[in-house]
């Protein structure tokens, strides 16, 4: 057998290496909703959730970036080139995390994550076909049309592990409105890429957009204690609730070092793969437990992912 090259042992220890980080930023990613989920239902209510999470984010990311000794240049790259549009696409965050801080209570972290990404994936498929984000469209192909059957399959299924004799159409409102979230959830991360390749420094954009979602979830908040909604929120002692924020610095900053040695393609799967495997666990170990629903329903999600980010399809130029 020829030995590798010495430099082929390197660049395979850098990929394992971010292979792994990209898993734990999945598995992040689920820890970050059932810390807001957890924070909800312990006296904030999930819009105060929802809130503290982004001022949480917002902090982290202040703080990696004096961390990393490059104040001065987010500052000078934000005075140069950032436009109006690198805050407002944060406002698309807004309605998922919402939603995951009210629906994994009732219906889990599994069930709330598989109805997010079914969104994501969805909405995925729209943007792509309109060539948003990329170089160029992407026809809806056979796989890909069956993907987004997939997901909207994989929905349907969740909604039925998660609607329970308790939760009743509570539990489906929220299935649906995790669905919508993770659909919108996808203008932020296609402005997100755009704003990385214009300012060459993804926590730049995680910043702008951090902002504009802080901007957005506070007007919610002003106008839901206008009318009383936020009467009887309280702010529970345990420190551990609010690590949700923070965690979002995390995966951004996870995610844009693995990016570097795997491709969108491997990174896509690793994350995905974390997030669930990691909600089902928390649902496993947590009171919520687990339905033989809510696994085939992760399978499906999971074959719907792989069969968007498994092979590209052709341009709609071609």
């Amino acid at each position: 057998m020829t030995p590798s090259p010495p430099q082929a042992r390197p660049v395979a220890a850098h990929a394992t290496l971010a292979a792994l980080v990209a898993a734990g930023s999945g598995a992040v990613l689920s820890l970050q909703g059932r810390l807001n989920g957890d924070l909800a239902t312990a006296g904030t209510g999930p819009v105060v959730a929802a809130w503290l999470s982004y001022v949480g984010t917002l902090l982290a990311t202040v703080l990696v970036v004096v961390a990393l000794r490059r104040t001065r240049a987010t500052v000078r790259v934000l005075r140069a080139s950032a436009s109006w549009w690198w805050f407002a696409v944060g406002l698309c965050s807004v309605p998922v995390v919402v939603a995951m801080a009210a629906g994994v209570p009732l219906v889990g972290v599994a069930v709330a994550t598989v109805c997010s990404v079914a969104g994501q994936t969805v909405a995925g498929l729209a943007l792509d076909a309109r060539g948003v984000g990329l170089p160029a469209p992407l026809r809806l192909t056979a796989r890909r049309a069956a993907a987004g059957v997939a997901a909207v399959a994989g929905l349907g299924i969740a909604v039925l592990g998660g609607a329970t004799a308790e939760t009743g159409w509570a539990a489906v409102v929220a299935c649906l409105a995790l669905f919508v979230g993770g659909a919108v959830l996808c203008g932020q991360q296609a402005g997100n890429g755009r704003v990385t390749q214009l300012s060459g420094d993804p926590v730049v954009a995680t910043l702008t957009s951090v902002t504009g979602g802080l901007v957005g979830i506070s007007l919610v908040c002003a106008v839901v204690a206008a009318v009383g909604g936020l009467d009887g929120v309280a702010l529970p002692p345990q420190w551990w609730l609010y690590l949700g924020g923070p965690l979002g610095t995390l995966v951004t900053v996870a995610a844009a070092y693995a990016v570097r040695h795997l491709g969108t393609f491997v990174l896509t799967l690793a994350v995905v793969g974390g997030q669930m495997v990691m909600a089902v666990l928390l649902d496993v170990l947590g009171v919520v437990g687990l339905r033989w629903q809510t696994v085939v329903a992760t399978a499906v999600v999971g074959v719907a992912v792989l069969l968007v980010v498994g092979r590209p399809g052709p341009r709609a130029s071609e």
